[in-house]
């Protein structure tokens, strides 16, 4: 796939939580993905997506770059 399989653990860690990103509090979502909290997933989603999960939600999506 070309990527490592932490990498890829990280990935489907995300996507896991998208799905509910409109309908579940925050804190839920990240106890339901097994994060420690939900600073934690914030976090790690930012790192992975480039946005806040509430960014996301609200369709802010980052910049594609040319």
């Amino acid at each position: 796939m070309g990527i490592s399989p932490k990498q890829f653990a990280r990935l489907a860690r995300v996507r896991s939580v998208v799905p509910g990103l409109r309908r579940a509090p925050l804190a839920r979502l990240a106890g339901d993905a097994g994060y420690c909290d939900q600073s934690h997933m914030t976090a790690h989603f930012r790192e992975v997506m480039q946005v806040t999960p509430t960014a996301f939600a609200a369709g802010r999506l980052p910049a594609v770059p040319c």
